[in-house]
């Protein structure tokens, strides 16, 4: 049976793949990150029709938010090179619904997640 890593994310601006938009890397951002990165790997699921076909590859969505953490939005803005691991990735962050509630000035992420079958 194929083992698959568990969001495998790939370092962006700061730790933990998270590339915070329109506000400063601080302490506060830092567990922040940290928080996010936790809630997108326990929603983290890989398709079994990706599987079967042994698709893999790395997709970034962007995520829109309010003040409260509330998800507002998700854009794919790089495609995993498969529409189902794209639809995937979009579909993690539905999942969560909610962030904790960001550092201030913060209003969007981007979120490199990756898919891989080892």
């Amino acid at each position: 049976m194929m083992n698959v890593r568990k969001l495998a994310v790939v370092n962006a601006a700061i730790c933990c793949g998270i590339a915070l938009l329109a506000a400063p890397v601080t302490a506060q951002s830092s567990n922040w990150t940290q928080r996010v990165h936790s809630l997108m790997r326990d929603n983290f699921s890989y398709p079994r029709s990706a599987m079967v076909r042994k698709e893999q590859g790395q997709a970034t969505i962007r995520v829109n938010m309010s003040a409260d953490g509330n998800i507002t939005g998700i854009t794919l803005t790089k495609s995993s090179g498969s529409e189902i691991l794209d639809r995937e990735a979009v579909r993690i962050a539905q999942k969560v619904r909610r962030f904790p509630t960001p550092p201030p000035g913060t209003t969007s992420v981007s979120l490199p997640i990756s898919f891989r079958l080892d």
